[in-house]
């Protein structure tokens, strides 16, 4: 199955941190998106080698390491394709459907969704229709990091624990917890370093409520990010909306007011029509894929359009260029952002000028 079937399914019904390099600085001056295209020819197919003569089978996520090495989570290929010095190889999987551990070309893969790494250079993996989360060392060997085949839910020792199919976020953060946004059981999940799962917010139940982490309510929350004080960020894809849990395990609506459609501006205006996956930058900024474009939320829940309007494929500058099928954000220590353009077949590269 196309990940564009999948991904629908959750987000129509509403992948410092991976995907966060928060530092409280105060906010620079606004500066230009530009958009090329870093990875893929655009064929549907599998090959490894110069990254724009590479080719992807629906790119769905992608993460970035410290050293700027580019984890990408190849769905319907069955591999994690790694981008460094301008070369796309192969970390893991055979290219066949399947679960086995191991070494990297022996493990199998089902359809790797969502990915994190940790300041080690571990990648971490969900894969959609399995409830189980993945570690894959920078050397390529997969464990099981979390999680049992029997799905549901049931907090405790990470290898006993419980978690749904189609969980729709995955982060790392400093210290190297992993935080997985457990979209079907309406929760967000934390496994920590000592190998335990927590739940850090939700009840279990679908709604709407901010406060204690324990009775607040999402529904469907998918992708999600955190900054160095130790905040997550929550794509909360049924009540379209961005949710933020302090550190306190305090939740509140960062932005968006649950009506489903694009439009910018202040909080308590701003809507959102698909939030999808999260990244965080620098100074705090929450990039979210909602449909085809890249939208932007400052830490005072302000939200503007980065990049993308109708869906396409174009480069160049942010207003102008187009997304074919975005499905996953990881961001840099210079604070660009990389897009894992499903449908298009590419990774994609948004710097600012």
């Amino acid at each position: 199955m196309k990940p564009s079937v999948k991904y629908v399914l959750i987000v129509v019904l509403s992948m410092g941190c991976k995907k966060s390099k928060h530092d409280g600085n105060p906010q620079p001056p606004e500066k230009k998106a530009i958009v090329t295209t870093i990875a893929g020819d655009g064929t549907d197919g599998f090959a490894n080698g110069p990254a724009l003569a590479a080719q992807f089978k629906y790119p769905v996520d992608v993460a970035v390491a410290a050293d700027g090495t580019l984890y990408i989570a190849d769905y319907t290929d069955h591999r994690v394709r790694q981008l460094a010095n301008g070369q796309v190889t192969t970390l893991a999987g055979d290219g066949n459907f399947g679960f086995a551990n191991g070494d990297g070309p022996s493990a199998r893969l089902m359809d790797p969704y969502r990915l994190a790494v940790d300041q080690a250079g571990n990648c971490y993996l969900i894969d959609q229709v399995d409830a189980r989360i993945r570690k894959i060392t920078p050397g390529g060997y997969v464990t099981t990091y979390a999680g049992m085949e029997a799905v549901g839910f049931l907090d405790g020792p990470s290898l006993t624990a419980r978690f749904m199919v189609n969980a729709g976020g995955l982060a790392a953060d400093a210290a190297g917890n992993i935080y997985e946004g457990d979209s079907f059981n309406h929760r967000v999940r934390k496994v920590s370093v000592a190998a335990m799962v927590s739940t850090m917010a939700g009840d279990g139940q679908r709604g709407l409520h901010n406060g204690d982490g324990a009775t607040a309510e999402f529904r469907f929350p998918g992708g999600v990010t955190c900054d160095r004080q130790g905040n997550i960020y929550v794509s909360d894809q049924g009540n379209f909306c961005i949710r933020k849990i302090t550190v306190n395990g305090v939740v509140s609506t960062l932005a968006g007011n649950g009506v489903n459609i694009i439009v910018d501006g202040d909080p308590g205006v701003a809507q959102f029509r698909q939030p999808g996956d999260l990244a965080a930058d620098s100074q705090g900024n929450i990039y979210v894929i909602d449909g085809a474009r890249i939208r932007k939320v400052t830490p005072q829940g302000v939200v503007s359009t980065v990049a993308g309007s109708t869906e396409g494929y174009a480069d160049g500058d942010g207003s102008q260029a187009k997304f074919l099928g975005p499905g996953g954000l990881g961001i840099d220590a210079q604070d660009n952002v990389y897009v894992a353009d499903y449908a298009d077949h590419r990774i994609r590269k948004i710097s600012f000028q």
